[in-house]
């Protein structure tokens, strides 16, 4: 009688045991250009490339031009080149070049090179997460001049939104000279929908002593329009309102109302060399302080050197027609050359 329940217990944990196995297994299906079929999981379609997940080779990284056709059971979130947004299960079309969209809505047939992005719903917080760390320095033994740059990124998306946490540091360092800092930190939010249009909301703490402010927080929000949503390029404009305090170096606190006007590019490039390309200036005109200009730019080039590992050299420019303090520099602007890591 002592065995009877253990072995009772096992009669019913064989089924799950041994159902267990196919339940883990992958069983999405590419097929590549070649004819080649590849079984894993599929991910997500980003920047250019498919993220597809298998047992034997790890996570492939698949040029989207390099695909025929998809078959995945998951639901997924489909968007194509002109903004449209799908929902449902992925099969084959009738066609090479084509995917089939099985939706609560009903199916959709889509040409696969007019598919800009895709994300699997239901991902965990870990399989959505994605971003970048990248640290440089550098010292001119003749001035003693030190410098160390460092910039992070984290982006989380989900169904029609996403989340990105910013950050970027320079420190500059030389006996007899004063210590220059400059940092910032952004929390922005953007809601994607129909058409390329999107909301966007922004949190940012900045520190520029060049610019003669200890502190400045700015809250802004507006809207604007990917003009150009290709596989490989991103244009974006978009305009609205900003409100910002600051904590001059020498003199009083003030809040400024401000418009503003956003330009975001992005080119990727995944044939070889690996490269990215991207600029961010945004531009401000004060209803507060009237005559007041500001501008703010960064571009980047990114080459990969090994996989998930670049090098990348940065601009920015920072332009204040009339700083926070007053004889306070109108122009900071560096270059910097970095190594990074990105997931």
């Amino acid at each position: 009688m002592r065995w009877k329940a253990p072995a009772a217990a096992l009669a019913c944990l064989g089924p799950l045991l041994a159902a267990s196995p196919a339940l883990a297994a992958k069983t999405d299906v590419v097929v590549l250009s070649n004819g080649d079929h590849v079984t894993g999981e599929v991910k997500q379609l980003e920047r250019g490339r498919l993220t597809f997940k298998t047992d034997d080779m790890g996570t492939l990284a698949i040029e989207w031009d390099n695909i025929r056709s998809i078959a995945a059971g998951a639901p997924f979130e489909i968007y194509d080149l002109d903004g449209r947004r799908y929902v449902g299960s992925l099969e084959p079309g009738s066609v090479a070049g084509e995917l089939r969209v099985v939706g609560p809505d009903g199916a959709y047939v889509l040409e696969l090179k007019r598919i800009g992005r895709l994300l699997r719903l239901g991902a965990t917080f870990w399989q959505r997460l994605d971003g970048s760390l990248s640290l440089g320095a550098s010292y001119a033994s003749a001035s003693e001049l030190f410098k160390l740059d460092f910039a992070a990124t984290f982006g989380l998306d989900s169904a029609g939104h996403r989340v990105a946490l910013s950050a970027s540091s320079t420190l500059s360092s030389q006996p007899g000279v004063e210590e220059t800092r400059r940092n910032d930190l952004a929390l922005t939010y953007e809601r994607r929908f129909q058409n390329r249009w999107v909301a966007l909301l922004q949190g940012q703490v900045e520190q520029n002593r060049e610019l003669g402010f200890d502190l400045r927080t700015s809250a802004s929000g507006g809207g604007g329009r990917y003009l150009v949503q290709t596989q490989r390029d991103r244009l974006l404009v978009g305009a609205g309102f900003s409100v910002n305090r600051e904590w001059p170096v020498a003199g009083d606190q003030a809040t400024n109302v401000e418009a503003t006007l956003l330009l975001r590019y992005d080119r990727f490039s995944y044939d070889f060399p690996h490269v990215d390309i991207s600029l961010v200036a945004a531009g401000f005109t004060s209803l507060t302080d009237g005559g007041r200009h500001r501008l703010e730019a960064d571009a980047q080039l990114k080459r990969e050197v090994v996989k998930d590992f670049y090098i990348t050299l940065r601009g920015y420019e920072s332009y204040d027609s009339r700083p926070a303090t007053e004889g306070a520099k109108t122009n900071d602007y560096g270059f910097s050359f970095a190594l990074g890591w990105s997931f």
